[in-house]
């Protein structure tokens, strides 16, 4: 049953659950209630006192906060008072969430004691009687039903002095410790699409706010079902999606709760304001803005365009540009002309496609979503459709089947117009199976771009791509270049087939982290989807040599439809993940790995624990590589083991915005990054190791750092 019909129904058993009137603490069906005074008597001369309304719902039953969230209702009083006399809002302590199914609701399951300023006017007279009057009304729940709950009120007062009230003091002081203190640190907030944007800056928030969460005051601003939260040098960011009316809000109050770094719980009260543009600095922009950079434009266009040229020996890039460098020998034996209008448009491909990648970034980060170098990665049925591309690629090579030209433009008898296709598409298909890697200075130069503005990112994106196409450029303009390849002859037939297993190798990867993504039910179904689309490519085949064709194309039809379908059964479930949300860690070669906890990684550092964090992606095949080379070898875990090094995982498989954080901080926009905090460290002097790893750069990485922390310390 539905919240909202429980609580429909529960209105039609109320009877008999109103309270009388009284002076002393009340029970009702589900609570127990009662209105008490910090003073004993009212000032004669008038003033303030502060009075209570207590809320103590029944065990397994809870009460709600200002704001109940997806459901619920805020306690509230409708007083009687006598003439002169106001009664404040309540103030209410920090909340909790309290999950009702697929609902979040804001409340509290403990007994509460909510707290206002009775305001009272002067020319008492002295032991005159004062009665103030109330109707309360509050709802409690369990985890079944819900049920509205009221009550009439009483609290009565001598006039006197206002001495306090021994017997309530340390109730009214308790009450007050777990009121949020209000601060007045700088806080706004921006609707971007779908998505309410809100910044809180602050020095006083440590660089490691774990378990930050924001109860937002407002009703109409926010919807209450998730909330992603990030940390900045500057301060905080949350993301969340926008209510209906989101729009018509221009302020709010938030109540906001995190871990600090010593351990200790806190809450504090801000004031939000609707930002009169774009926010300055968003989530992202914030900490690398706030880390400084470094960089000048022409210097990241240059280490752009040497991480492109370096991404082509990359394993998921040199079989596409081997493939082409065939091409081309076929090609430059009959028109030097073709051939550099195949360099030419194999670059146009290049060049669009990173463009295309970029505004791509550009787009979901004006909606307010956070996506990054390889974020398309982070999707799976992105990873499957890569996949099966890789599988259609293989079995053109093998000679499976062909469509007019083909893919890769080896061995096919040249036609102008078809070769141009070949060639622009394969530039295309290059920066697809390039996205999931990294290289040397690439890390560098993209971390910039995301610093600047949407022109300059676009810029460096474009550098990036150049230096991808580069090398194919220089063999289809330079002649005496090509001439240093192997002469054209048989055994070219025999390479490009052999091309077809990196090809299957790079299917098998992508099946993988789409499985790892979705599920492995998904992963299987997406294997059985590319065994369709092999037969339909098998059938359409047989068909271009076949006297009777007919035939064969209805066979290919029928696998086409089949691959339609099984595609479809490509079921979405999450992949599985621990009790605290992770990817399951556990060991790399001799090496103990830990879950990435922000707070825990910087205990350790204030503790003097050496520690070693990576983040890494299972799309990420340089990062893969990196931990197969490198970290899980034996010199590097006796390193490690030997210096008592604690070794930290940060999984970036599925989208992590603490994670994207820590990125952001480091300046860079992607995966793998690799940190070493040594003894006497902090989050500013950090060793950061290069993005391609061997055992002796890591070995050596790590004897230099704790050399230099040595001699400082000294």
């Amino acid at each position: 049953m539905k919240l909202k019909s429980r609580i429909s129904f529960a209105a039609f058993v109320l009877l008999g659950l109103v309270a009388t009137a009284s002076a002393e603490p009340q029970k009702t069906k589900y609570s127990t209630i009662d209105l008490v005074a910090e003073s004993s008597s009212l000032p004669a001369e008038g003033g303030a006192v502060a009075i209570g309304f207590s809320i103590q719902p029944d065990e397994t039953w809870h009460a709600y906060w200002k704001n109940p969230g997806d459901a619920g209702m805020e306690p509230s009083i409708s007083w009687e008072l006598p003439d002169g006399f106001a009664v404040g809002e309540f103030a209410f302590p920090t909340p909790h969430v309290l999950p009702f199914g697929e609902l979040n609701t804001y409340g509290y399951e403990e007994p509460i004691l909510l707290i206002a300023t009775l305001t009272v006017p002067d020319g008492l007279e002295a032991g005159e009687r004062v009665d103030l009057t109330g109707k309360a009304r509050w709802v409690v729940c369990d985890d079944n039903v819900c049920v509205p709950e009221r009550a009439d009120v009483m609290l009565s007062f001598d006039v006197g002095d206002a001495v306090p009230n021994p017997d309530t003091a340390e109730l009214f002081a308790e009450a007050r410790r777990k009121i949020p203190v209000d601060v007045d640190w700088p806080a706004q907030f921006e609707l971007r699409g779908d998505k309410v944007i809100i910044e809180i800056a602050s020095d006083d928030l440590p660089a490691d706010p774990a378990g930050a969460y924001l109860f937002v005051e407002s009703r109409k601003l926010v919807k209450y079902g998730s909330q992603t939260a990030g940390f900045t040098r500057a301060g905080l960011s949350f993301a969340m999606e926008a209510a209906r009316r989101a729009a018509d809000e221009e302020a709010t109050r938030a109540v906001l709760t995190y871990t600090d770094a010593s351990g200790e719980y806190r809450a504090v009260g801000v004031a939000i304001d609707k930002a009169s543009g774009p926010l300055a600095t968003g989530a992202a922009a914030a900490s690398i803005a706030s880390s400084g950079g470094g960089l000048g434009f022409w210097e990241a266009a240059f280490y752009a365009f040497l991480g492109g040229i370096i991404l082509n020996l990359m394993p998921c890039v040199f079989p596409i540009l081997s493939m082409k460098a065939l091409s081309l020998m076929n090609m430059a034996k009959q028109d030097q002309g073709a051939a550099r209008e195949s360099g030419l448009l194999y670059t146009l491909g290049v060049l669009l496609a990173f463009a295309a990648i970029g505004i791509a970034i550009l787009g979901f980060r004006a909606a307010g979503n956070a996506v990054y170098w390889g974020f398309q990665f982070q999707n799976g049925p992105v990873n499957m459709l890569v996949a099966m591309l890789m599988v259609v690629i293989g079995l053109n090579l093998l000679g499976v089947f062909e469509i007019g030209t083909r893919i890769m433009g080896v061995g096919q008898e040249l036609t102008q117009g078809g070769e141009r296709k070949a060639a622009f598409f394969t530039g295309v298909l290059a920066v697809v199976v390039a996205t999931p890697c990294g290289a040397p200075f690439m890390a560098t130069a993209i971390g910039f771009a995301f610093q600047q503005s949407s022109a300059i990112l676009v810029t460096i994106f474009l550098a990036l791509g150049f230096g991808l196409a580069f090398p194919y450029l220089l063999l289809s303009f330079v002649p005496n270049v090509g001439k240093k390849l192997p002469k054209p002859g048989p055994w070219m037939a025999s390479f490009k087939h052999f091309l077809a297993f990196p090809m299957f190798l790079a299917a098998l990867y992508f099946f993988w982290v789409g499985g790892r993504v979705l599920g492995v039910s998904s992963m299987f179904a997406g294997l059985v989807t590319a065994l369709a689309l092999a037969f339909t490519l098998w059938a359409y085949g047989k068909a271009a040599m076949a006297r009777v064709k007919g035939a064969w194309y209805v066979t290919a039809l029928l696998g086409l439809l089949a691959t339609g379908y099984v595609y479809t059964k490509i079921d979405a479930s999450k992949v599985v993940l621990d009790e605290d949300g992770h990817v399951a860690a556990g060991m790399l070669g001799g090496l103990e790995l830990e879950h990435f906890d922000p707070g825990q990684v910087q205990q350790y550092i204030a503790d003097g624990q050496p520690v070693f964090v990576y983040f890494t992606a299972d799309w990420c095949i340089s990062c893969k590589a990196n931990e197969r080379v490198a970290l899980s070898t034996d010199t590097v875990a006796e390193a490690f083991n030997s210096r008592g090094i604690k070794v930290v995982e940060g999984d970036w498989t599925l989208e992590d915005p603490v994670i994207t954080e820590w990125l952001e901080m480091y300046d860079r926009a992607g995966v793998p990054l690799y940190l070493y905090f040594p003894k006497g460290s902090s989050l500013e002097s950090v060793t950061i190791l290069p993005q391609i790893l061997t055992p002796g750069i890591v070995v050596d990485a790590i004897v230099s750092a704790d050399a230099a922390a040595q001699a400082e310390s000294t």
